[in-house]
């Protein structure tokens, strides 16, 4: 059997591909929910951190530019003097030698090679940041001083004088800043903290350092021109602790922690894998499950049609197997069973009655040929009128029976009710009743109107009328009533009657009771079965009764117009 012929393949085929589109679905959709939460999570713990650190450098500015003003020894020029010492002056020094300059020269670094201002302005970005943040106090104090013409030594001695530092001081003092100016400004400024990783691909290191650079600059910016002109540029400086970024600010520095993103990254890969490598396998599952449990239901359907395939015309008599689990597959099998048993039974019944009919049209045929042959060896000894009535006589017999024979024939085709019209059951009693001779006749018919095939009842009617009169001694009776919703039509015969356990019997075809009731009463044995089909056929029922002169009585009941 070719493979995608077969329900079961199908069946299987058609599983796994939905079964298998749902996971694929489904797996794309938890990796791609699983990052997108992954994300989220680290987009919020750096967005958390950075506020946190925002807050520190803010504290700190303020604390660090209120002592100034305060005179407090935590001296940022001091510090930044310091520093530069220590890092960054050794590179001025190699670059002015000894030649007096102008204070201010010293200052601004005028007058030197380019290749040692970029070195020097990188050195000292690297080491304080606030240096250039207080720029606007560092030329009022060179003011104050009058800008003398030094050497470099001379230059380090006044930057670290009294005179110096007062003056630097004193214009700190004038622009110190207050917790309510910080905080008003931070109100505008925030925001640019809180949406700083919005958009960036916070798994990426390098885009996530870049956004925290600009982040840091455009806030130190919207500070300053939101009332804190003196708030320092913020700085990353690097690497800090925990794998963090140190974010500086004059003396006081910070750190933005960063998430372990190659360890995040890792786990989103390490799903993404497991979805790709048990997405296949649960397919590849879910298809031989589908296999085995659709070729064990299927099972019992092919024992059916191997069954079936064996049966003949000749083996109705067997049956297909029945699984006996009550399910579609069993009660396919009980149906095909009572197919078979209806089968079988009108297969019996057919070969019956082709027996029987032939046998019946064998005993007309052979009487007329008999009487032919006898009368044409000996015609001058033949009487040949006698013997026309005879062969007439036959003649209406075998016409009789082969109408009863085709009407059987429309009955099991369902062909009984050719047309159907309002008529009145009563009425065709009563022109039926005027066919019947030699006999008495009392009728008592009502009328009876209901819907039926009026050829086809008065067959019916002819027929109980032809039973009556071949067993009736001296008289019929005909009775016609409405019952409810029923038209009941009874006739009767004075005869010898039908013993109760043969009265189902009667109504076969070919029935034969006793010498009372045989061919040579002129019947064909099919009278009461033809009355039978078509009664049926109407929706009616027909039974025999005893009379109570101890005749027979046939009844019929048929459903009014209004019973239908």
């Amino acid at each position: 059997m070719p493979l995608f012929r077969s329900v079961r393949s199908r069946l299987t085929v058609a599983t796994t591909l939905i079964v298998g589109a749902a996971l694929v679905a489904g797996g794309a959709g938890l990796l791609f929910i699983t990052r997108r939460a992954l994300i989220s999570d680290v987009r919020d713990t750096l967005t958390r951190s950075l506020v946190d650190a925002r807050r520190e450098l803010d504290r700190g500015v303020v604390a660090e530019l209120a002592l100034l003003s305060l005179g407090v020894a935590v001296d940022p020029f001091k510090v930044t003097g310091q520093t530069l010492d220590r890092n960054c002056a050794s590179m001025l020094a190699l670059a002015y030698g000894e030649r007096p300059r102008r204070f201010s020269d010293f200052f601004y670094r005028t007058g030197i090679d380019e290749s040692y201002l970029v070195a020097y302005d990188a050195c000292t970005r690297r080491s304080s940041p606030l240096y250039t943040a207080t720029g606007q106090c560092e030329e009022a104090a060179i003011a104050a001083i009058g800008d003398p013409v030094v050497s470099f030594s001379q230059f380090e001695e006044i930057a670290t004088s009294e005179e110096f530092g007062n003056a630097f001081s004193g214009c700190l003092t004038g622009e110190v800043l207050v917790d309510e100016r910080v905080a008003e400004a931070v109100t505008r400024c925030d925001r640019v903290i809180s949406t700083a990783f919005d958009g960036v691909d916070v798994l990426n290191r390098r885009a996530v350092e870049a956004r925290l650079q600009d982040t840091l600059f455009t806030y130190a910016a919207c500070m300053r021109s939101n009332g804190v002109p003196d708030y320092p540029d913020l700085t990353l400086a690097g690497l800090g602790e925990g794998g963090g970024l140190s974010v500086l600010t004059g003396v006081v520095g910070r750190s933005v922690v960063l998430p372990s993103l190659e360890a995040v990254k890792a786990d989103v890969d390490t799903f993404g894998r497991m979805i790709v490598i048990s997405v296949p396998i649960l397919v590849l599952v879910v298809a031989a499950v589908t296999w085995l449990v659709v070729g064990r239901a299927l099972r019992p359907v092919e024992a059916i049609r191997a069954r079936v395939a064996q049966i003949g015309a000749r083996d109705l008599h067997q049956r297909v197997p029945d699984p006996g689990t009550g399910d579609e597959v069993g009660r396919l099998a009980a149906t095909m069973n009572r197919m078979l048993d209806r089968l079988q039974r009108s297969a019996d019944r057919q070969q019956r009655f082709v027996s029987d009919a032939s046998h019946e049209l064998r005993s007309p045929l052979a009487s007329l040929r008999t009487q032919l042959e006898v009368s044409l060896a000996h015609p001058e000894g033949t009487d040949w009128p006698g013997m026309a009535s005879g062969v007439l006589e036959e003649g209406v017999r075998l016409e009789r029976l082969v109408d009863d024979l085709l009407a059987l024939a429309r009955a099991d085709e369902g062909a009984v009710l050719a047309h159907t019209e309002e008529l009145d059951l009563g009425e065709i009693m009563a022109e039926e009743a005027t066919r019947v001779e030699g006999l008495e006749v009392e009728a008592d018919l009502d009328e009876a109107p209901l819907r039926g095939d009026p050829l086809a009842l008065r067959r019916v009617v002819r027929n109980l009328l032809d039973n009556a009169r071949r067993h009736a001694v001296h008289r019929i009776v005909l009775r016609v009533t409405l019952a409810g919703q029923e038209v009941v039509a009874v006739v009767e015969d004075d005869g010898a009657g039908i013993p109760e356990e043969d009265r189902e019997q009667v109504f076969e075809r070919f029935a034969r009771l006793g010498e009372a009731r045989d061919r040579d009463a002129g019947g064909t044995g099919l009278g009461l079965a033809v009355v039978r089909e078509i009664v049926e056929a109407h929706g009616g029922t027909v039974a025999a009764e005893q009379a109570d002169d101890g005749g027979a009585r046939l009844v019929v009941r048929l459903p009014t117009r209004d019973g239908e």
